[in-house]
């Protein structure tokens, strides 16, 4: 499955980074994750990896708050486009291919590890969170992005189910595209296991039974991060929450 998710994402890279770049070059946008992240990580300059680091979404918008990043990822695609980002922006990134459950790093290197709308891609999840806690300093804190939206309509309430229906006509007007809320297929989308656990209480048992401390879960960040034309739009897909833990 591993081979497969890489496949996807360095097919989908360029289509990517178009769809999410609006992040790091939107204010509004900006501002709110970067607000996301001093929550969890305070004002004092760290070391940090960025796991998952895409096209390095989060890898600059920590860089742009003063703090030093490394951006790891398993698509060889994705560190293009991360580095063409960090050059448009003049931030200095060190950037690296390789797997984020097999680490190119040594252990304790990093003061914290974060990551967004990844570890629910991941086939082991307690491996990639035990190797990410490795990477850590003792004191370290790992700080998770993730959502609900790839349950399959599993314990859809009806209210994301009438936002839905809404959906499918907004999309096509304002965006003339089929709307969708993941690329994977479902053979893989049915056996990664982010699709049949409840979460975030899920990502907490792990986090626990790791050995994390000041196990702290920040849920609704749809409401801070979406407008409401986008809500009305993807709000149906779930919900985003950020947890954290310290090592």
């Amino acid at each position: 499955m591993k081979d497969e998710i890489k496949t996807h994402w360095n097919g989908r890279a360029a289509e990517y980074d178009k769809n999410v770049r609006q992040v790091i070059y939107s204010d509004r946008e900006r501002v709110t994750w970067q607000k996301i992240f001093i929550q969890a990580l305070g004002r004092e300059k760290l070391k940090i990896l960025d796991v998952g680091t895409g096209p390095g979404i989060v890898a600059n918008l920590l860089s742009d708050l003063g703090h030093d990043v490394t951006g790891v990822d398993v698509s060889e695609s994705m560190i293009k486009k991360a580095m063409e980002n960090s050059d448009a922006l003049h931030h200095s990134l060190e950037l690296v291919q390789g797997d984020g459950e097999r680490l190119p790093f040594e252990s304790g290197s990093f003061d914290a590890v974060v990551n967004r709308y990844v570890l629910w891609t991941l086939p082991d999840p307690m491996k990639a969170l035990a190797e990410w806690r490795r990477v850590l300093k003792p004191g370290g804190r790992l700080v998770v992005v993730d959502g609900t939206w790839y349950r399959h309509g599993k314990d859809k309430p009806l209210s994301k189910k009438l936002l839905q229906n809404l959906s499918v006509p907004l999309i096509m007007i304002t965006e003339r595209r089929m709307p969708k809320c993941h690329d994977l297929d479902d053979d893989i989308m049915n056996n990664l296991w982010s699709s049949n656990l409840k979460r975030p209480e899920a990502d907490a048992d792990m986090f626990k039974s790791l050995g994390f401390s000041q196990i702290q879960i920040v849920n609704a960040l749809n409401k801070r991060l979406l407008t409401n034309l986008d809500y009305l739009k993807n709000g149906h897909c779930g919900e985003r929450f950020m947890i954290s833990g310290v090592k």
